[in-house]
C-alpha cells in the first residue's frame, strides 16, 4: 500500500466534526476521502464509487450503521468492501452485533487517531492481499483452461505430449502404473527431485517423501481406472534447495490390460501462490501489535472448542483480564510505552499458559483465555497465577520501569451443564464478573 493516492475512504457519521477530524487524518496520508451524513447515504455513495474501505458510525438518521452495513454486505458490488465500526457504544451485544453483521473492526469513541490509522492500513493490507491471491488463482486457472483445451486438439502420443510441454513452464514426466518415472522433461531442472539422468527408470517411492508418494500414486491409478485428469497439490525437497510447492496434473498417456498404463504428469511450482495464501491467513487471524489472536480468530476456535466441551460433557473456562489503570499509562508516557506494555503482558501470557489454553485481544486493553478441560477450581488456580505474574513484571521503557496489575473475570462450565450455554453467555457471564472484581478494587480474579 505504498502508493495511496488511489486508495479511497468513505467516512461516515452524522456529527461533522468527527468527519472532519478523520478526513483530516487520511487527507495528510494521501488517501481519496468521500464522506457521508447517514447510512442511506453511504450505501448510496458506496455502490455507485466502490470505495477501498469504510468507516461507520452506528447511531445515526435515516439509516443507521448496522443497517447499512446489512445492505452493503448483501450487494455483489459491495459485500467485499471492509467496513469499520466507530462508535460510542462499547456494550458486549453492540461490539457482537458490529461483528455479526459483517464488520471487520471496532474502535470506540473517543478514539486516538493512530489507532484508527493503524488499523485502516491493517484492513487496507489485508484486503491487498486477498485480491492479489484472487488475481493469482484466475490466472492460475486461464493456464489450466488453456492446457485442457489443447489436449482435446491432440491426434497422437508426440504431439500431445510436445504440447503438455511447452504448455508448461515447469516439469512434465512421463509415468507408468508403478511409478517408473519413463521420461523427464523440465524446463527448470532446479526445481526437480533429482537430476533427470538420476530419475529415469527408478520409482516414486525411491525419490520422494512417502506422503507424496503415495498421493502421486493413488492420482495415477485414478487417472489409469477413469481416464480423467487428476489434479493434486503436493511439497516436495528440491535440487535447489528447501522445499517446493506443486501442483500437479495427471492425464492418461494410454491404457492396457489389468490396470496397466501410462500417464503424463505436468508439475507446475505454486509455491508464491501458497505462500501468499498463508501470509494472508496469518495477517488475518492474529492482533497486528501483539501477535496474539486477533478477536475474530478467537471467537472462531472458542466457538470449536465449546462445541467439543458440549459434545464431550468436559469441562471449560474463560478468563477475561482487563489491564487496570491502561488510559493512565498511555496519558502519562505515551502510546508506544502502551503498546511496548501490550506486547510484554502477551509474551509472559504465552509464556505462562498452557499450549492448549487459546489467548485473544478482545479491545484495547481487554485479553479473553479460553481454557479447555479446566473446571472452576483449576482455572481459578491457573488465573490467580498468571495475576501474580504479572503484577511482578517489571517493564522497562524510555519513561522508566514500569509495572501494571490486572483485574480478571472467570467463567466455567462444568460437567452436566445444559446445551443453553452458549459462547456469548460464557462471555457475557466472564464479563461480569470482571466488572465484580474492578468493584472489588482491581487487581483480583473474581468468578461469575
Amino acid at each position: 500500500m505504498a502508493d495511496k493516492s488511489g486508495t479511497t475512504i468513505l467516512v461516515v457519521d452524522d456529527a461533522p466534526e468527527n468527519i472532519q477530524l478523520l478526513s483530516r487524518i487520511f487527507s495528510k496520508c494521501g488517501y481519496q476521502i468521500q464522506v457521508a451524513e447517514n447510512g442511506a447515504q453511504a450505501v448510496e455513495i458506496a455502490q455507485a464509487t466502490l470505495p477501498d474501505i469504510i468507516l461507520l458510525d452506528i447511531n445515526m438518521p435515516v439509516l443507521g450503521g448496522f443497517e447499512a452495513c446489512v445492505q452493503l454486505k448483501k450487494d455483489e458490488r459491495t459485500c467485499d468492501i471492509p467496513v469499520i465500526f466507530i462508535s460510542a457504544l462499547d456494550s458486549i451485544d453492540d461490539k457482537s452485533n458490529g461483528f455479526r453483521v459483517g464488520g471487520v473492526d471496532y474502535i470506540l469513541k473517543p478514539f486516538e487517531y493512530e489507532e484508527v490509522q493503524a488499523r485502516v492500513e491493517t484492513h487496507l493490507a489485508l484486503r491487498h492481499l486477498r485480491v492479489q491471491l484472487e488475481q493469482a488463482n484466475q490466472a492460475l486457472a486461464v493456464r489450466v483452461e488453456e492446457l485442457t483445451n489443447s489436449r482435446e486438439l491432440l491426434a497422437e502420443r508426440e504431439r500431445r505430449l510436445s504440447a503438455f510441454v511447452n504448455a508448461l513452464p515447469n516439469l512434465s514426466f512421463v509415468l507408468d502404473e508403478q511409478g517408473h518415472y519413463l521420461e523427464v522433461i523440465a524446463n527448470e531442472t532446479s526445481l526437480l527431485a533429482a537430476r533427470p539422468d538420476q530419475l529415469i527408470g527408478r520409482l516414486i517411492e525411491e525419490v520422494l517423501p512417502p506422503k507424496e508418494n503415495a498421493k502421486i500414486m493413488d492420482a495415477i491409478g485414478q487417472t489409469i481406472q477413469t481416464g480423467k485428469i487428476q489434479v493434486i497439490e503436493y511439497r516436495i525437497p528440491v535440487i535447489s534447495g528447501g522445499e517446493r510447492w506443486f501442483e500437479g496434473r495427471v492425464a492418461l498417456m494410454e491404457k492396457g490390460d489389468l490396470g496397466s498404463g501410462k500417464v503424463v504428469f505436468m508439475a507446475s511450482d505454486i509455491t508464491e501462490r501458497i505462500q501468499l495464501y498463508h501470509e494472508v491467513q496469518r495477517l488475518a487471524n492474529l492482533d497486528v501489535l501483539t501477535g496474539c489472536f486477533n478477536r475474530r480468530h478467537f471467537m472462531e476456535k472458542a466457538a470449536q472448542e465449546i462445541h467439543r466441551a458440549m459434545r464431550y460433557n468436559r469441562p471449560l473456562s474463560l478468563l477475561m483480564m482487563d489491564i487496570d489503570h491502561f488510559k493512565d499509562v498511555n496519558d502519562q508516557n505515551g502510546h508506544q510505552v502502551g503498546d511496548q506494555l501490550l506486547c510484554n503482558l502477551v509474551l509472559l501470557c504465552q509464556k505462562q499458559l498452557r499450549n492448549d489454553d487459546i489467548l485473544g485481544r478482545y479491545g484495547g486493553e481487554e485479553f479473553v483465555v479460553l481454557m479447555p478441560e479446566t473446571p472452576s477450581e483449576g482455572a481459578m488456580l491457573a488465573s490467580e497465577r498468571l495475576r501474580i505474574n504479572i503484577e511482578k513484571m517489571k517493564i522497562n521503557t524510555a519513561k522508566g520501569s514500569l509495572s501494571v496489575t490486572v483485574s480478571m473475570g472467570l467463567a466455567s462450565l462444568e460437567r452436566g451443564f445444559d446445551k443453553t450455554h452458549t459462547l456469548d453467555t460464557l462471555i457475557k457471564s466472564a464479563d461480569l464478573a470482571l466488572y465484580a472484581a474492578k468493584a472489588a478494587g482491581r487487581n483480583c480474579v473474581k468468578t461469575e
